[in-house]
């Protein structure tokens, strides 16, 4: 199950978090320790997240359900959000976007703030192009920045330094929309390694170019994790269409599972139409080679319990080696111990 992190804003919460999924029969959680750039853990790098303010400062709760997970037999992977990393607002002041605004993405076409405007008139020229637009949902940092490659890189061996968890999940390693990454250092990448192109001349080369970028970051960042943990099993939401994630969010997940990037996929197959889940799974199936893992995301937010239910049995059908309920936020009470029982 993914545990979004307003299920970790209290020791009550976490509690409560890793007893309903031992008692709903769930086997791992993953929890989101970084949401919007910020900290659910003890860190030196990052700013501890503002749902946490009304807590005690020893309070870590990925310590704590760390703990309390071990007591369950229930196994903990990591959720990190990575280029998503703030709400379009307000921006806290601590957070690497408002600290870094020139590490960001840019949509096209994007109004440059006057000479003198200040770091927040990025920010808002930003925001106000992307208003209106469904498929950005914050400030996302770019996979062409250097400093940024370099900032998501601490923040991984941090984490997994720190923590004895079982396993790393990235979330949000992929561009809002094709209308991404028009920053000048990506446009800058690219004409340096296409020999003088311009994006808006090389549509084809333009687009491999963010593909390869945002691949050598999702390289980079496993790599970094399996140098502290060689053990530690890497994995990935990812857009469950695979035309969608290739050419749209120039998020080649395929590759990375061939190249060995990642241990596991997650696509999140979040359609309420049983015939377009079973398709998406049964084409991340025929990418995952022997020793992968192919946990198929259930929109459970968007499902009834028997919903739920078909969904798992259908992703076993399939040949997928597990599951993973989107959310934690989505059930009550005695809702998983009622789906244990139902399946």
């Amino acid at each position: 199950m993914w545990v979004v992190r307003t299920g970790l804003t209290s020791p009550a919460a976490v509690d409560r978090v890793v007893e309903e999924a031992a008692q709903g029969g769930l086997n791992a959680l993953f929890v989101q320790v970084r949401g919007r750039g910020d900290a659910f853990y003890s860190s030196r790098l990052v700013a501890r997240s503002p749902l946490l303010s009304g807590q005690p400062a020893k309070f870590d709760p990925l310590r704590r359900l760390l703990d309390r997970a071990r007591e369950r037999g229930l196994a903990v992977h990591a959720w990190v959000n990575v280029l998503l990393t703030s709400h379009f607002q307000p921006v806290p002041g601590d957070n690497v976007v408002a600290l870094h605004p020139d590490w960001i993405m840019l949509p096209r076409d994007t109004t440059a703030p006057p000479p003198g405007g200040g770091p927040g008139g990025l920010l808002s020229a930003v925001r106000q192009k992307a208003r209106g637009n469904g498929d950005a949902e914050g400030f996302y940092l770019s996979p062409s920045s250097a400093p940024a490659g370099d900032h998501l890189e601490a923040v991984v061996r941090e984490v997994v330094a720190g923590y004895e968890i079982d396993g790393l999940h990235f979330d949000f390693i992929r561009y809002p929309s094709l209308e991404y990454d028009y920053s000048r250092v990506a446009l800058d990448g690219f004409r340096r390694l296409s020999g003088g192109s311009v994006a808006a001349q090389a549509p084809a080369a333009w687009a491999a170019y963010r593909r390869d970028v945002l691949t050598n970051l999702a390289a980079r960042l496993s790599r970094v994790a399996r140098e502290e943990r060689p053990r530690l099993r890497i994995s990935a939401a990812v857009v469950p269409d695979q035309a969608t994630a290739l050419h749209q969010k120039f998020q080649a997940w395929p590759e990375w599972l061939a190249i060995g990037i990642l241990d596991a996929v997650c696509p999140m197959a979040y359609t309420q139409d049983l015939r377009i889940f079973q398709e998406q799974i049964g084409e991340a199936r025929a990418r995952v080679k022997p020793g992968q893992g192919l946990w198929a995301g259930v929109g459970a937010y968007r499902l009834s319990l028997a919903e739920v239910a078909e969904r798992i049995a259908a992703a076993r059908a399939i040949g997928a080696t597990g599951y993973v309920l989107f959310s934690h936020e989505s059930f009550a009470g005695g809702d998983l111990r009622q789906l244990r029982g139902g399946r």
